[in-house]
C-alpha cells in the first residue's frame, strides 16, 4: 500500500514504534511519543485519536510491503509459481524481522489488559491480507490454474507453512531470525508443496 506520509507523521509513527517495543502499550503513553517525535500534543492528536489508532498505524505500516505485493499480484495476475514466490518472500521478509516479532510479542503480552487492542490490529492487517490472499487464489482456480475448492482454508494453510516451528523458535528467542539462505528454503518448500497440494501442472 505504501501510503505517501506527511514528515510529522512518519516522525510521529517511529518514535511511537520505538516507545511501545521499549515499554510496551501501556508503559508508552501520548505524551511521552509526543515528545520523542518531537511534535506538540495537539499535532500528535490531529494525527492519531489515542494511542489504540496509534499502534494499529505502527502494525499496519509494518504490513504495508506485504499488502502492496498481494494487491501487485493480483492485478498482474502472473503464474501461479511467480505469484506465490512474491506472496511467500514478502511475508517471510516482514514475519521475520526484529521489529515485527516485537510488536507479536507486544500484542500478546498486553492482550489481558488491552483486549480490544489485538481486534483491532487483526481486522487492519492480518484479515485485509489473507482476504487478498483468498481471492488471488479464488482466481488461480476459476483460470484453472490451481485446484482451490476452500480459498479461505488455502490462504491458512500457506500462511501456517510459512510460520509454523521456526517462528515459535524466534519469539521464545531460541533463534534471533532466519538467514537468507533459510528464508529461501523455507519459501521454496512452503510453494512447492503447496502447489503440489493444489494440482498444479506446469
Amino acid at each position: 500500500m505504501n501510503r505517501v506520509l506527511n514528515p510529522k507523521r512518519q516522525a510521529i509513527l517511529e518514535a511511537a514504534r520505538r516507545l511501545f517495543l521499549a515499554h510496551g502499550y501501556g508503559g508508552a503513553s501520548m505524551e511521552a511519543i509526543a515528545e520523542a517525535a518531537p511534535v506538540s500534543k495537539p499535532t500528535l492528536y490531529n494525527h492519531f485519536h489515542g494511542k489504540n489508532d496509534l499502534f494499529e498505524a505502527v502494525v499496519v505500516g509494518q504490513c504495508d510491503d506485504l499488502l502492496s505485493t498481494l494487491s501487485q499480484t493480483q492485478t498482474a495476475m502472473p503464474d501461479p509459481v511467480t505469484g506465490l514466490k512474491a506472496i511467500a518472500t514478502a511475508f517471510v521478509e516482514l514475519l521475520y524481522t526484529e521489529e515485527a516479532l516485537g510488536l507479536y510479542r507486544l500484542l500478546i503480552a498486553e492482550q489481558q489488559h488491552f483486549p480490544e487492542l489485538g481486534k483491532r490490529v487483526y481486522r487492519a492487517s492480518a484479515e485485509p491480507a489473507l482476504r487478498q490472499l483468498s481471492a488471488y487464489l479464488a482466481g488461480l482456480n476459476t483460470r484453472g490454474q490451481l485446484a482451490v475448492t476452500d480459498a479461505d482454508t488455502s490462504s491458512q494453510l500457506l500462511i501456517g507453512m510459512l510460520k509454523g516451528d521456526q517462528h515459535f523458535r524466534c519469539l521464545l528467542g531460541l533463534q534471533t531470525g532466519l538467514t537468507s539462505a533459510e528464508k529461501r528454503h523455507l519459501i521454496d518448500s512452503a510453494v512447492h508443496l503447496f502447489l503440489r497440494g493444489h494440482g498444479y501442472a506446469p
